[in-house]
């Protein structure tokens, strides 16, 4: 999910010896294979990252065979990247496609492809990140991919997108209902994998407050070396060796770690903003561990209305408060 620290752990794992994660190489391959799939099953849909288990149209095993069976060539990649160039969700540019036509006819064929063209030597992993992407890792996972979910406090979420401090790295504001079903995303492909050999998770929190602790863990999952306790004393580089400064809406004079964004919604959202989510996202925030400032009901799902959302083409901005979404947050909310 965006929001959630995905460039803070690609960051942390590429100052790493052994490992080179590229940031959002290839994000609108991930867009068209979804949208590819849509139209194989005549689903039209601008968002098309932003569904979830229990509510789409479709099985898991039925996506992970149409990425199984991919039909693409190199002169639709080619244009994939072209198109990129003005793209700037793409946060890694390359300037020429250097594949194989052979092996694009399945998703890892693809994905190990577009890493080699950017001729990363001497490592022992290389990846990239990609945000909202969950439904591709089983499928990734089942053909030898690692893939990790990084998890953030649903409040949190809410306000850094919502309310940056610095640029508008989600967009323009949006319906919270909409920012929530795509997090509790997160949340069933976590539960879905948790007995996945090639896939782990991990929280925000527990990584800024804990960060050598939580980095071991991830080092033993991808079974290399751990990380020496000084090794960030002088900061996080990133991939051209130069000190990163965190991504963060709530803290941008940060070298390394801070914890200073953890709950930082108390200072953002107001008392409804955090009544409502904590009621839309009651049963997941529990079973990750988030204590909840209010007492979850359905009466603010009926009651809460959104405001200062801008009307949009491909997004309704009464999206939380629309009849058919309301029903079903308390018919979910019942359950």
């Amino acid at each position: 999910m965006g929001r959630s620290g995905t460039t803070l752990i690609e960051k942390l794992l590429t100052n790493h010896h052994e490992v080179d994660i590229l940031s959002q190489p290839f994000p609108l391959l991930f867009i068209s294979l979804k949208t590819l799939f849509f139209e194989s099953i005549g689903i039209k849909k601008y968002y098309v990252l932003n569904d979830d288990i229990h509510d789409r149209n479709y099985l898991q095993n039925d996506f992970d065979s149409f990425l199984k069976n991919l039909n693409i060539n190199k002169d639709f990649l080619v244009k994939l990247f072209e198109k990129m160039q003005q793209y700037s969700g793409q946060y890694t540019k390359i300037e020429t496609l250097n594949i194989n036509e052979k092996n694009l006819s399945n998703l890892s064929g693809i994905y190990e492809e577009l890493l080699n063209s950017f001729n990363l030597k001497d490592k022992q992993l290389i990846g990239s990140k990609e945000t909202m992407c969950e439904e591709f890792i089983p499928y990734l996972s089942d053909n030898n991919f690692n893939s990790i979910i990084i998890l953030r406090d649903p409040r949190d979420v809410v306000a850094s997108a919502n309310y940056p401090k610095g640029d508008k790295h989600f967009g323009d504001k949006k319906p919270i209902l909409f920012i929530l079903r795509t997090w509790r995303k997160s949340i069933e492909y976590i539960k879905l994998l948790k007995n996945n050999q090639n896939f782990y998770y991990i929280k925000y929190e527990d990584l800024v407050t804990n960060p050598y602790e939580i980095l071991n863990e991830i080092t033993n999952f991808l079974n290399i070396e751990a990380f020496k306790q000084n090794h960030f004393d002088n900061g996080i580089y990133d991939r051209d060796g130069k000190l990163w400064k965190a991504n963060t809406s709530f803290d941008t004079q940060t070298s390394f770690i801070s914890t200073q964004s953890v709950g930082g919604y108390k200072n953002v959202l107001s008392d409804d903003e955090i009544n409502y989510i904590e009621s839309i996202c009651k049963s997941e925030m529990e079973l990750m561990g988030y204590i909840l400032d209010t007492i979850p009901n359905k009466e603010i799902i009926k009651e809460f209305r959104d405001y200062g959302i801008e009307e949009s083409e491909h997004l309704d901005k009464n999206f939380s408060s629309l009849n058919e979404n309301m029903e079903q947050e308390i018919k979910r909310y019942d359950k």
